[in-house]
């Protein structure tokens, strides 16, 4: 890899670590690290964040995933010095403070590169809604990870668009770039391995002549995939071949894997079942090495890409799944597997369930789950698509090499990240012919001095006078042994150097003028103003008017 990185990456540890949570989200986040690694192994890479310990923690997960090279790190809200990136990936839709903040320095100080994830969660909406209006700019971007997610991007601008036309009147508003670009895996953990294959069929007690169907991700009935139209396809299936359902991954809950057992034994009797916790890395890995068809028949509006069909096919399995959003685009029908047709109700007929919800009658869960309550995953095609995969193990070895090649040659992290650089590179194009620009006040979130100045009596001017009082340095050792006067010591915001140089120099020149003392002391600065203001505060200097 010949293209060097030139973004840097905003690192939370929450969003690329699965330690806490186990979701779509940061398993992206945690394979994305381990792109960076692999793509670009000995670096330079600039990590951007807050803090000396996100610092440390960025630079020990890349490390652990094999990166050798330099880790430079940008402190937000240094923009200055941020200047140099050009660009910054967000591991969602970029933040509006942070945004907010840029502006407020300069507006093209850096891009902002997001990215979708869920769009059915109300802040989704509420984040994707607000990208057409400041603080955000042409120059950033939201990273759509399927089609899909930008058809709904598009149509969710144009009626927030024609909605402030019709309320104020407006006709400018900003034009964020949109890319589609695919998630990425770490498509060579994935990667099919016949003596483990063979260990992990005897660990699971998997027979020669069973065929295993793997269903891997959230075990949740109502926010991922209803099991119900699996499970009859598996009944209907085990008629034809012996059949043995996988299900791996974390329950959310015992009433959950309970009504999981109970829908087994109701609707598939004629299935051996194993269940395995996502939470055992190893048997994990079992899970997958045993299978040999893979199904995920996402019903939920919470979906937008789909990693775990893309992880199948690098397991070389051939896969089925409901065509649905990202899926549409992963799995080729008929080539790495099969797509089973998806049905939604017309619009205007869940109104209500999008009300309730906004109104916290509905919880989040149950409006994803009454919405997939009524979407349709055509049974008849998936009962066949089953059928003919458990009874041909030709065809199950064609479609999974099928699907082999194409994660590796598409979705491997090491082939999406350079499609980031590119966009990296437009976005530095676009804040190039826009011009220099100036800073842009951040109205909401003003210097508190300026918004809350009539609070006050007065405000400091430069031409009152200053003295120190005697005995001032003493007494101010013994203030800063107190919580209530040293809480908010700060090498950058309330030095404590800055205080004793402005003492010092009140000390030797008798009373002279506010703006005389702050420049013999270097203090000629917000910070050293705060610092006189504190000396003053607390008796240790003498100001009149």
């Amino acid at each position: 890899m010949n293209t060097s990185c030139n973004f840097g990456v905003y690192y939370a540890s929450e969003a690329y670590s699965t330690d806490g949570k186990i979701m779509g989200r940061q398993s992206t986040g945690k394979a994305f690290m381990r792109g960076l690694a692999r793509t670009w192994p000995t670096g330079p890479l600039v990590g951007v964040g807050q803090g000396v310990t996100a610092a440390r923690a960025m630079l020990k997960q890349l490390q652990t995933d094999g990166f050798t090279g330099p880790l430079r790190w940008a402190e937000i809200p240094d923009w200055a010095a941020m200047q140099t990136l050009g660009a910054v990936y967000y591991p969602s839709p970029a933040a509006k403070d942070f945004c907010y903040s840029r502006n407020a320095y300069r507006p093209d100080a850096v891009s902002f590169m997001g990215v979708t994830f869920t769009l059915s969660s109300a802040g989704a909406m509420d984040q994707v809604a607000e990208l057409v209006l400041p603080p955000f700019q042409a120059w950033d971007a939201m990273i759509c990870i399927s089609q899909a997610a930008l058809d709904f991007t598009l149509q969710m601008h144009t009626e927030v668009k024609a909605w402030w036309s019709a309320q104020t009147g407006a006709t400018r508003f900003n034009a964020p770039q949109l890319p589609v670009i695919p998630l990425g895996i770490d498509a060579p953990s994935f990667a099919p391995d016949e003596n483990a294959r063979r260990s992990a069929r005897q660990a699971l007690d998997v027979a020669g002549e069973e065929v295993v169907f793997l269903f891997s991700g959230r075990l949740s009935f109502h926010a991922k995939a209803n099991p119900v139209p699996m499970y009859q396809a598996m009944e209907l299936t085990a008629k034809h071949a012996k059949v043995v359902c996988v299900e791996a991954g974390i329950f959310p809950n015992q009433a959950i894997a309970d009504g999981f057992a109970a829908a087994r034994a109701a609707l598939a009797p004629s299935v051996r079942f194993v269940s395995v916790d996502g939470r055992n890395e190893a048997q994990y890995r079992q899970a997958w090495q045993c299978a040999d068809v893979f199904v995920s028949l996402s019903d939920n509006i919470q979906e937008t890409f789909g990693l775990t069909p893309v992880e199948a096919m690098a397991a070389g399995l051939p896969v089925i799944v409901s065509d649905w959003n990202g899926y549409k685009e992963t799995v080729r029908d008929g080539i790495d597997g099969y797509r089973i047709a998806s049905v939604l109700p017309p619009g205007g007929t869940g109104s209500d369930l999008a009300m309730r919800h906004a109104l916290a009658i509905d919880t989040y869960d149950f409006y994803i789950g009454r919405t997939s309550l009524a979407t349709v995953i055509d049974p008849v095609a998936l009962g066949a698509a089953c059928v003919r995969l458990a009874t041909d193990p030709l065809l199950r070895q064609r479609m999974g090499a099928s699907g082999l090649a194409r994660a590796q040659s598409v979705f491997d992290w090491p082939q999406v990240l350079p499609r980031y650089v590119q966009l990296a590179q437009e976005l530095a194009a676009i804040r190039r012919a826009a011009g220099a620009q100036t800073p842009q006040p951040w109205v909401q979130r003003a210097d508190p001095f300026a918004r809350f100045a009539n609070f006050s009596s007065e405000t400091l001017q430069g031409d009152w006078t200053v003295q120190a009082l005697p005995d001032a340095k003493a007494r101010l050792q013994d203030l800063l042994s107190l919580a209530m006067a040293n809480y908010a010591l700060d090498g950058s915001l309330l030095p404590r150097e800055l205080l004793i140089a402005l003492l010092e120099n009140a000390a030797q020149d008798g009373r002279q003028s506010v703006n005389a003392l702050l420049l013999a002391a270097g203090a000629s600065s917000p910070v050293g103003v705060r610092c006189l203001m504190y000396l003053w505060k607390f008796g240790l200097l003498d100001v009149r008017r």
